[in-house]
């Protein structure tokens, strides 16, 4: 044991006047959890004394704070303490907390404020517009994040989103639009005591600002989503309390310095009864133990391609020492999601498939993509390419001219071919070339990497024990050309130097003699895609 002094706060008497303190009555009509009151002098004492992993969290000057932690590390207690201390030091402060749905605040955050604080800091409470309205003029409301677009109007000073991982990060980010208020801060001001301000072009003053403690923040427990991706890996600052003790890649040209996070295992909170952490683990699998309790954002629960990252490599130019490599594309369609080009080159001799370019475009028309697609495949011969461009099959829709997606791409002169349709073959072959060490993916392919390393099926839950086998059908622009590339080679890609091959392992100079009036098979003399009903993208309708 430590021989440290420690030293015992003891909160008896008034700090001012030496009179006895009693407990504040809370909004609740209850004694407040923390709150003591001085009857002679009107004095208020918070006697709340945070853990260490719980003071930083106050104590950090970031505009955007992630409180991640495992069960029992206490972030309610800490969010509402923040809160809290926003709204009593912050005149006219407008601060929201906000979850998935009501429940999630109302039974942690709005139940232990109302618990605490006392009722003679409150003025008006509208149950209707759930909003409090403290002496100073701070408003504090609670709303649920069913629609994104019902916090435009906000001009907040402070939020606090509950349950992080519930929500979707369009949320976020609409809360990170209103953070606005200027009554979380304080203006400049010069020796002689004058305020501070800049004067624009127009002649028209601007405070210069001092000091400014507006603040978001966002609890959760650890997360494969958006909390991981939108704050975690993009933090300036990642701080590990307890047992946490993961490495986490980050892109440096991605940091936001205005973005910590805090991560915190169950073992930091020290009030827990001694038997809590063996009994809530026992009997748990493994991915339960490193989210909840070790509060690890690097447990392989759920993803579909654990092990992608030990195929990343730094890129190289590949011109210089592949460009006798074939090389293969595929392309994924989108019109308001990304349209992704994915670029491939294949080293017969080490037996190797290099990802070396991706081309992500939005919102663009077919002329655009068209010269995207010519523009990645500059340099490469004609006879440099392992196979036609592939593309989803399901981009067989019809437009009022009988043409499909392919057949447009044709008046550009890019002869595309369908991609394999199953979605268990593809996660089959893919992870297989991941396993056997067959797979490269160059660091520049930054899109790529940021979606396959997240992609996961639909979570489990300890009532639900089996796994959805089905991915979940979002963030996969990428990967779904990544996975028809891995389809149409054979398992081990140095069997190229024996022939080309396609997803049947049929060698394709073969196949194609024997497939000469396939649809998407070219020829000089006719364009059979224009004279053909049938595209070689369509799937047929069948009735039973």
């Amino acid at each position: 044991m430590s021989n440290q002094k420690k030293t015992i706060r003891k909160f008896n008497t008034c700090p001012r006047c030496r009179s006895p303190l009693a407990p504040a009555i809370s909004y609740t009509g209850t004694p407040s959890t923390f709150w003591l009151e001085c009857r002679k002098c009107n004095t208020f004492v918070n006697t709340y004394m945070p853990l260490p992993h719980q003071e930083a969290i106050h104590r950090d000057p970031h505009k955007l704070i992630g409180n991640f932690g495992g069960y029992g590390t206490g972030k309610s207690l800490t969010d509402y303490q923040d809160l809290v201390k926003h709204i009593l030091i912050t005149p006219n402060a407008d601060a929201m907390v906000a979850a998935n749905i009501s429940y999630q605040y109302e039974q942690t955050v709005k139940k232990e404020l109302e618990k605490d604080i006392p009722a003679c800091f409150v003025d008006v409470y509208s149950v209707k517009n759930q909003k409090m309205v403290l002496l100073n003029g701070a408003v504090l409301q609670y709303r649920p994040l069913d629609d994104p677009n019902k916090l435009r109007s906000n001009n907040l000073s402070y939020f606090l989103i509950i349950e992080g991982s519930e929500t979707g990060a369009e949320s976020f980010h609409q809360l990170k639009t209103r953070l606005r208020n200027n009554a979380a801060t304080l203006q400049a001001i010069d020796d002689n005591g004058d305020l501070v301000w800049d004067i624009d072009p127009n002649g028209r003053q601007i405070p210069v600002i001092a000091h400014d403690w507006r603040k978001g923040i966002v609890e959760s427990n650890p997360d494969a989503g958006w909390i991981k991706t939108d704050m975690l890996l993009v933090s300036d600052k990642i701080l590990q309390y307890g047992k946490a003790n993961d490495h986490y890649e980050q892109d440096p040209a991605t940091v936001d310095d205005k973005i910590s996070s805090h991560i915190a295992t169950t073992h930091v909170n020290t009030f827990l009864p001694n038997d809590y952490i063996d009994m809530i683990c026992k009997n748990k699998p493994d991915w339960w133990v490193n989210r909840f309790v070790n509060s690890s954002f690097m447990y392989a629960e759920g993803l579909v391609y654990p092990n992608v990252r030990k195929c990343i490599t730094p890129y190289f130019d590949i011109e210089q020492v592949g460009s006798h490599w074939k090389r293969i594309v595929a392309f994924d369609y989108g019109l308001s999601d990304n349209a992704v080009f994915i670029f491939g080159a294949v080293d017969e001799q080490a037996g190797l498939l290099y990802i070396y370019k991706e081309i992500v475009m939005n919102n663009n028309n077919i002329e655009e993509l068209a010269t995207a697609f010519k523009r990645g495949a500059e340099g490469i011969p004609i006879g440099g390419w392992i196979t036609q461009p592939i593309m989803d099959p399901k981009s067989n829709k019809r437009d009022f001219n009988k043409k499909d997606l392919a057949t447009h791409f044709l008046d550009y002169g890019i002869a595309f071919k369908p991609g394999h349709v199953s979605i268990d073959a593809r996660v089959l072959r893919l992870n297989t070339y991941i396993e056997t060490d067959r797979l490269r993916i160059m660091d520049n392919c930054t899109y790529l990497i940021s979606e396959i390393t997240d992609y996961k099926f639909k979570e489990r839950t300890l009532d639900n024990k089996k796994r959805e086998v089905k991915p979940e059908d979002k963030n996969n622009h990428a990967i779904n050309p990544l996975e028809w590339i891995c389809m149409e080679l054979p398992s081990n890609p140095a069997n190229l130097t024996l022939g080309v091959y396609n997803q049947q392992g049929l060698e394709l100079g073969e196949e194609a003699q024997k497939n000469r009036a396939v649809p998407w098979q070219l020829r000089d003399d006719t364009d059979l895609i224009e004279s053909s009903e049938y595209t070689g993208f369509e799937v047929p309708d069948y009735e039973f």
